[in-house]
């Protein structure tokens, strides 16, 4: 079966971010809901896109980069 898998937690470990970083930097997001989504063990049964959208915002903020969908949310299809 194939499956959509968060990548956030090896985005924010390999930038040096903390999950809390990432919630004060969105403004809006709460901090137990990125907390969530930065565990790596998360896997997402479904996607809000308002908080994915204040994610990468936030990714945009604290990096610089030029975050997209694909840097934090993965596809493995069925193999």
């Amino acid at each position: 079966m194939s499956v959509t898998r968060w990548r956030l937690a090896e985005y924010l470990k390999q930038r040096g971010i903390s999950a809390y970083a990432l919630a004060k930097s969105t403004g809006t997001a709460r901090p137990t809901t990125i907390y969530r989504l930065a565990r790596p063990d998360h896997t997402p049964t479904r996607v809000d896109l308002p908080t994915l959208t204040m994610v990468i915002d936030g990714l945009r903020k604290l990096t610089g980069e030029d975050v997209q969908i694909s840097d934090i949310l993965e596809y493995v299809p069925d193999s």
